[in-house]
């Protein structure tokens, strides 16, 4: 068994005979991570490049001094990975306790439960969400690779933009937002930041049930309270317009950014909007 330390700040693999080499060399390290350190059962605050420097020399030299340099190398593993499941354990409750604070109930135009939720990265969520927006991309203008589908829908699950319209165990609708994109809006000079919404989709099979309006109530909710605007882009033909008309959008004279989605609807979000809704998903964003 070795009884050396192998450090990554110098690559040398350090032991008693060299131990002194190693220092000279570590004086030229620039930096020691807080992580190592804490691995090493060091703390310490955000000090000098010298204090660090001087407790990771001593610590390493005990370990090496005693013939124990392998005792520090598991060490440095054992703690590595305890702060990583806690630091996995920490991830989960957060995106636990969002996902319960997005489960909404509705009832659709014939009385029926539906729910609209945060996607979860899990695999039925996933396949289901890989489908409704293959299915999105079919009905709409813009040109589309199936390749990059499972891309963009991951990389929406991951960031906590999509959320799922379900009836029953089935995913039938979706909403994809983003918390601020500036647009140039009917009378305001300069860019308006607002509240986005990228992405609104109801199964062709749900139609005609208000399904629509379920998720512009939605993303009432999701609005954060420090915005005054939520904008939406279509393309004509497409019955989001008619949705957003009837729910207090108003399709822009100047035209969106978009060449394919050229309709730019806004609303502009009123104090009823906040204090009506109790029940708030977004308090705020920065």
């Amino acid at each position: 068994m070795s009884n050396s330390y192998n450090d990554p700040l110098t690559k040398m693999e350090v032991d008693d005979s060299n131990i002194e080499k190693w220092k000279n060399k570590l004086k030229f390290v620039s930096a020691i991570p807080n992580h190592l350190l804490l691995n090493m059962d060091i703390k310490t605050s955000n000090g000098s490049i010298q204090v660090k420097r001087d407790l990771y020399y001593d610590r390493v030299k005990t370990f090496v001094g005693n013939k124990s340099g392998h005792l520090l190398n598991r060490l440095i593993t054992i703690n590595r990975s305890n702060r990583i499941l806690e630091e996995r354990k920490t991830e989960y409750n957060d995106i636990m306790r969002k996902y319960n604070k997005s489960i909404k109930e509705y009832k659709d135009k014939d009385g029926k439960t539906v729910v609209v939720r945060m996607v979860l990265n899990k695999n039925k969520d996933k396949m289901m969400a890989y489908l409704q927006y293959y299915n999105y991309k079919k009905h709409t203008k813009d040109k589309y690779d199936k390749k990059s589908i499972i891309a963009e829908v991951q990389d929406y699950i991951l960031k906590h933009q999509i959320y799922g319209l379900y009836v029953g165990d089935l995913m039938m609708g979706f909403l994809v937002i983003k918390k601020s994109r500036a647009f140039n809006i009917d009378g305001a000079d300069d860019m308006v930041d607002t509240f986005y919404i990228q992405e609104v989709f109801i199964d062709t099979n749900m139609r005609r049930k208000k399904l629509g309006k379920i998720l512009i109530d939605y993303a009432l909710l999701l609005c954060p309270t420090n915005k005054k605007y939520i904008s939406l882009m279509t393309y004509k033909g497409n019955i989001m317009a008619r949705i957003a008309t009837d729910n207090g959008f108003t399709l822009q004279k100047k035209p969106s950014v978009c060449p394919i989605n050229s309709l730019l609807f806004i609303r502009t979000m009123a104090d009823g909007d906040f204090s009506k809704n109790i029940n708030r998903i977004t308090a705020s964003a920065t």
